[in-house]
């Protein structure tokens, strides 16, 4: 996570300078979300905490919160997607099929009008049915609390397990025969 949030981060940066004026924006917001993310990720893996470091931890966590909603259009499941066929197919139901006899600049309109009324129920849509209601995300707000009472938290990383995986298990899985390998690895 360490690596991968610095080359999120650069590759942001220098993704800010190549857009227009329309996507500055949401790119700039999108690029805050993820610097809180990874600032909050770094500071959780200091050593050592003062209640300066934990004032920041909840600080990048509380702006993180605040700018996620940016995300959220990524996160639209199947059910949603179902969700919004059938309201695109009701909208389209009720709209008035005596296009033939009005003017084309005034049919023009009325599409462009139609359009962004379908755009914007989707989008209300998958904000009222998206969410971030998932373990990963709610851990993250009880780290601070840990680190008040544990002072630090290496349980939370991975890395050691990881390491120890690949030391281990995998290397032990190429010395065995493979078969019965799992009691060949725990004799090794």
């Amino acid at each position: 996570m360490r690596n991968l949030g610095r080359c999120v981060l650069g590759i942001g940066a220098v993704g800010v300078r190549q857009l227009g004026s329309a996507q500055l924006i949401p790119f700039k917001r999108t690029l805050r979300c993820v610097r809180a993310l990874v600032d909050f990720n770094m500071m959780a893996q200091y050593r050592s905490h003062t209640a300066e470091t934990i004032t920041y931890m909840e600080d990048y966590l509380v702006t993180f919160h605040k700018m996620k909603d940016i995300f959220l259009e990524f996160r639209v499941t199947k059910h949603i997607r179902a969700k919004i066929n059938e309201q695109r197919r009701e909208l389209r139901h009720d709209r008035p099929k005596t296009r033939e006899l009005i003017a084309p600049s005034k049919r023009r309109r009325m599409g462009n009008a139609e359009r962004e009324e379908e755009t914007e129920r989707h989008m209300d849509l998958i904000f009222c049915e998206s969410h971030f209601n998932f373990i990963k995300m709610y851990l993250l707000s009880h780290f601070c609390d840990h680190i008040r009472q544990f002072d630090n938290i290496p349980m939370y990383s991975s890395e050691f397990g990881e390491l120890a995986h690949e030391t281990k298990i995998n290397a032990g899985w190429r010395q065995s025969n493979k078969n019965d390998a799992s009691r060949q690895i725990m004799q090794s």
